[in-house]
């Protein structure tokens, strides 16, 4: 699947994505920084870890952390966002993106 377009919307708050099937839907910046792909927020163990099943925890995210201050595109097969907290490791793949999408 490849989009035929990708915009940030205001209202409502998410990313909107027309995609080349003719599926077009909206995910929201909630739903996009849960889902966040990078290493940090899945769990990558520590290395010297002594339980490495154990999923790191994180203290509540802050709300600016939901806010999709510049979205950029990686490749010729992902974007990535700049939230409000300063993360900016998750590279949405095009296919990750579409199974996130609500059918």
């Amino acid at each position: 699947m490849v989009p035929k377009s990708i915009s940030l919307s205001q209202e409502p708050k998410g990313l909107i994505i027309e995609w080349d099937d003719g599926h077009k839907g909206t995910l929201s910046f909630t739903l996009l920084r849960q889902s966040c792909p990078c290493a940090l927020c899945k769990g990558e163990k520590m290395p010297l870890d002594p339980d490495p099943l154990k999923l790191p925890s994180f203290p509540n995210l802050p709300s600016s952390a939901f806010e999709a201050k510049e979205m950029f595109k990686v490749g010729n097969y992902a974007i990535g966002f700049r939230w409000g907290d300063g993360h900016d490791t998750g590279i949405y793949t095009f296919e990750y993106l579409r199974r996130l999408s609500p059918e």
